[in-house]
């Protein structure tokens, strides 16, 4: 015999129930709102543009349009737009250039990588990577660039990763020979555009002489500072997270600005110009929602230091999704290589 009390409770059970039902039925969105450093965060996609279909790579700027990212980085690949000498293409970079800004994501645009005939002779000198033999070469290159995009492009990073030798060379002098590299391009886009920003190259985690403080110094040794507006960290910090520091992924930003302020440049910000994690399945492999949090914590310690400029996820898309132990292939953060949208989609959604 069912009292009162008995239907009463018979009621909470089932309330309880459906509720229990609807919470497994709707993710519920553990992570906070991101906070991002006052000159905002965008999206950058590699060499993807160079490579990809026009129409996935508008498919990727759609993605980041559904976040709260205001910028996208753009590889300006000199070896593919002037393959010849005074022979310019510039179809894919036009694509891209002008469906980010006709959706309103500001570019940033990445001058490097050098085509065969300016590239220099020797061992360790004959992928794309290289620098040129001639910086004048790229200067001219640089000034092409800025005449055809200065009215949509204010921003231009100088390089990427010349601290690295797979993207600068097998050579003891990278710092050198990158500093020869601003000495030339510097002026060649300030004299084609006064009100551009002119990036240094992003400096990759490692140890050494090479990391980033200590190329930063050897960059300044070598007469850099009056060529470069801002300077320029990827302070990854997986697998660990921020708290781990992964080596040096984080502090050694810090380690960065002591240097700057040291030379007189503290008025100069630190862009951070890729950060992320992959979601592979080796040992530096995250969850999808580690991807999140170190982003997210990343993109909160850079507001928080008070000289971050703007803050790059990379990347947008897995470049195979399926080849789940290759961590290089995912470090997509919205999207798997099939347009499935990934954790951290939903926690950077607007």
């Amino acid at each position: 015999m069912w009292t009162p009390v008995s239907r009463l409770f018979s009621r909470l059970a089932v309330v309880i129930a459906v509720v229990a039902a609807l919470c497994l039925a709707v993710p519920v969105r553990s992570f906070a709102a991101p906070v991002a450093p006052a000159d905002g965060y965008g999206f950058g996609q590699g060499a993807a543009p160079v490579v990809y279909s026009f129409e996935d790579i508008n498919r990727e700027i759609d993605a980041v349009t559904q976040t709260s990212a205001s910028w996208l980085r753009v590889l300006v690949d000199w070896s593919k737009i002037e393959p010849t000498q005074g022979q310019y293409d510039w179809a894919y970079l036009d694509n891209i250039v002008n469906y980010a800004t006709s959706h309103g994501l500001r570019v940033l645009g990445v001058l490097a990588y050098t085509p065969t005939w300016a590239r220099p002779q020797g061992p360790g000198m004959l992928f794309w990577t290289v620098p040129p033999k001639n910086p004048g070469d790229f200067a001219n290159f640089a000034t092409a660039a800025v005449g055809r995009y200065g009215d949509r492009i204010q921003n231009w990073e100088i390089w990427n990763e010349p601290n690295l030798p797979l993207f600068f060379g097998f050579t003891d002098k990278k710092a050198e020979r990158y500093t020869e590299l601003l000495k030339a391009v510097y002026p060649a886009i300030k004299a084609a555009q006064p009100g551009a920003t002119v990036v240094a190259g992003g400096l990759s985690r490692q140890g050494g002489k090479d990391s980033p403080p200590g190329f930063l110094q050897q960059m300044y040794d070598a007469g850099a500072g009056p060529f470069f507006d801002a300077a320029n960290a990827h302070p990854y910090v997986f697998p660990g997270g921020l708290a781990a520091d992964s080596k040096n992924g984080w502090s050694d930003v810090g380690r960065m600005r002591d240097i700057m302020v040291a030379h007189g440049d503290a008025g100069k910000t630190i862009w951070m110009t890729e950060i992320g994690a992959p979601t592979s399945t080796g040992a530096d492999g995250v969850s999808p929602q580690e991807q999140a949090k170190q982003i997210t914590d990343v993109m909160a310690a850079a507001a928080g230091t008070g000289f971050s400029g703007p803050v790059f996820i990379y990347s947008i898309r897995d470049t195979n999704s399926a080849d789940g132990d290759n961590r290089e292939r995912n470090f997509g953060a919205l999207l798997t290589s099939d347009w499935q949208p990934k954790f951290t989609a939903s926690v950077l959604a607007r």
